[in-house]
């Protein structure tokens, strides 16, 4: 029986649905039996065939499915590819886009993919950093979630619902058309997409003040390999514990969100300044590595360290942006810089007291003046064409060390970025064990370290190989000032580089074990091994059944 769900969502959902899909009576086979069958993968019209053959509304269908025959489907396929570095023909495309209005042609979608051989991806926002959303070697269908991104925000008691195909944007002006004193510690990235955002874990500026996004997920509704709906209550506690962080797509289809928003002030303070080493950088980033992590939980400061030729020269130096925001006011903020950070040189001047959703604006790199229903125009966010890694830093590195970063950056030709979160605050409070994502106590903050080909036509030009090389190279030099036995990193900035064998254990967990840790990544495999037995839900680095 279908697990309930919050009524007005529900609602919601049957007064957005173009038509009521109805499943035939042969949908009530076995699914493994026909999953057990050796059947190889068919054409996309015996995939089509067979989802017209199970609905009712054969004409509705057609509007929402799409083959490469239609001229709508390389617009919509690429529409959501957020990192541009796989725009190009020689990309990997669905043999099938489906575009569900509600959850029975997902549910007909997956029966038709594991009855004609085709593996299933499913894409929200299409933020995946190595595109396996939206792109494999094998044959398969693309579940895109676009059309079902119903948002519902209940203010009195602090909860919202969020469908699969909402993005980071759309929640944050949801909550804003209501409210300025609650938010949700979700990314600085509008276009990021929850259905697989929280996957990964989720973290942002709220991170030290309320944790990451998946530690404030209260239900979910899920379809597991069978096509049954779940919920926390249906699925047990191993199912749910495993979504938050361990890689949803690994063990299902995440349907919706029911997260808990976090109060913040009418107003909190950002700041934003830059320091580079002649202004004293290197000294200034050493202290940052004690401070940020160890600071009032109220007080989050981001950096972002460039290397740049100084104005008008061919000098070469260090910039580092400082961006702070402060869950309070600037006659607060001040002192507890004074006392704790003189040395940044934070003045009142350059504050600025905005509404939380005016923040995120901010840290995008907009003003605050700028409407906050850009948050909603996915087209008006600039999209990205990288190459990135991840580390986090558990001591803080020498100046010696900072001195060799910076003198790698300096080979760089610009190209170059390193982002760092401090953690600390209420990231610690929780065990690494408490969901997969494992980065808690100890941790003093995370890395980013990113090339972008924004300049070249794509991502195989001598230079963006070069590019990409160079963070090879970086990677190298960092080792000895990360953290070790795993060297952790970002389950959400999966990187294909750390491997892809999952044949064995000890294969798998050259990647598994830096993204979760053993004990994690143990009983994830676990886990896995219950919901979906034939591992029919997976991609490169899937949690694997052995």
């Amino acid at each position: 029986m279908e697990p309930p769900m919050h009524e007005n969502m529900k609602k919601s959902q049957l007064s957005s649905c173009v038509f009521l899909l109805v499943l035939t009576l042969s949908f009530s086979v076995s699914w493994e039996t026909f999953h057990s069958l050796d059947v190889t993968p068919g054409s996309e019209n015996l995939m089509i065939s067979c989802i017209q053959f199970n609905s009712n509304n054969v004409t509705s269908i057609s509007q929402l499915i799409f083959t490469p025959v239609n001229t709508s489907f390389l617009p919509i396929w690429q529409v959501a590819v957020q990192n541009t570095r796989f725009i190009k023909p020689s990309t990997p495309k669905p043999s099938v886009i489906v575009t569900p209005v509600e959850e029975t042609l997902i549910q007909t979608a997956l029966y038709c993919a594991k009855k004609h051989g085709y593996e299933i991806r499913i894409r929200s926002g299409g933020h995946d950093f190595e595109g396996l959303s939206y792109t494999a070697d094998v044959p398969f269908a693309m579940i895109d979630f676009t059309n079902m991104r119903s948002i519902e925000v209940d203010v009195p008691n602090r909860l919202a619902w969020v469908q699969a195909g909402a993005v980071v944007g759309d929640l944050y002006y949801s909550i804003s058309q209501k409210t300025d004193t609650l938010y949700f510690p979700a990314g600085v990235c509008p276009t990021v997409g929850f259905g697989g955002y929280i996957g990964g874990g989720g973290y942002g500026n709220l991170m030290r003040k309320h944790g990451t996004a998946a530690d404030n997920v209260l239900d979910v509704r899920f379809m597991d390999v069978n096509g049954n709906i779940l919920n926390r209550m249906s699925m047990g506690e191993d199912l749910f514990w495993a979504i938050r962080g361990g890689g949803a797509s690994s063990f299902g289809i995440v349907l919706a969100w029911k997260l808990q928003l976090v109060p913040v002030p009418e107003r909190v303070t950002v700041f934003i300044l830059n320091k580079t080493l002649e202004e004293g950088a290197t000294e200034i980033f050493h202290k940052y590595q004690y401070v940020a992590p160890s600071i009032d939980r109220n007080l989050h400061i981001r950096t972002q360290v460039f290397g740049e030729y100084i104005s008008n020269t061919t000098k070469k130096t260090i910039r580092i942006m400082f961006e702070g925001i402060y869950q309070g006011t600037i006659d607060t903020l001040l002192p507890l810089l004074d006392q704790n950070f003189p040395e940044l040189g934070v003045i009142r001047e350059i504050c600025q007291e905005v509404k939380t959703v005016q923040s995120t604006l901010m840290f995008w790199g907009l003003p605050s003046s700028t409407s906050t229903e850009i948050l909603t125009n996915r087209s008006a966010i600039a999209k990205l064409d990288n190459k990135s890694k991840s580390d986090y830093v558990r001591t803080p590195i020498p100046i010696s060390g900072l001195k060799k970063i910076w003198r790698k950056l300096f080979e760089n030709d610009e190209s170059a970025l390193l982002m760092i979160n401090p953690l600390g605050g209420r990231m610690a409070d929780y065990s690494e064990t408490a969901i997969p994502y494992p980065h808690r106590v100890g941790v003093l903050y995370q890395v980013l370290k990113t090339v972008n080909f924004f300049d070249q036509s794509s991502d195989t030009t001598p230079i963006s190989l070069s590019r990409i090389a160079w963070l090879e190279s970086l990677e190298k030099l960092l080792t000895p000032f990360v953290s070790n036995n795993p060297r952790e990193a970002y389950a959400n900035y999966v990187d294909l580089d750390l491997g892809v064998g999952s044949d064995n254990y000890e294969e798998a967990s050259v990647w598994g074990e830096r993204y979760w840790k053993r004990n994690n990544f143990k009983k994830l495999i676990r886990i896995k091994a219950k919901v979906d037995p034939k591992n029919f839900f997976r991609h490169p680095q899937s949690i694997p059944v052995f």
